[in-house]
């Protein structure tokens, strides 16, 4: 995303992401499946990560943030926006997420939380 759409600034904070990919299903046995990931930036409004799976642009998935120094993992909703593969020979790829508001997440404490980083 070009940096004259950005509404918010990014920030440079490294924290593990959980990003449900498939959800579970009805049987007992069955987890879904969960990538674990590394934010690269934060904002208010989205967050860039790091991971070993490419991602549908568009999807809407559930995201699982432990951030540096809180308790509590903070639980989001997000839309992909953008997914490209980075440097050859790495076989990692760098999403970009909006995040939406979403019933019963965490995106009110989110927003609480970036912008008292960015004042």
């Amino acid at each position: 995303m070009a940096d004259e759409q950005r509404r918010h600034l990014r920030l440079p904070v490294a924290s593990r992401v959980f990003i449900e990919l498939v959800a579970p299903g009805l049987a007992e046995d069955d987890t879904g499946e969960i990538a674990t990931c590394r934010t690269l930036d934060v904002s208010r409004g989205g967050l860039r990560v790091s991971l070993d799976h490419e991602l549908t642009v568009g999807a809407i998935l559930q995201i699982g943030v432990e951030w540096p120094g809180a308790e509590d993992t903070l639980y989001l909703a997000g839309e992909v926006k953008w997914c490209r593969e980075l440097p050859a020979g790495q076989h990692r790829w760098s999403a970009g997420f909006k995040l939406l508001n979403a019933n019963n997440s965490d995106i009110a404490s989110w927003i609480r939380l970036l912008s008292a980083m960015d004042s």
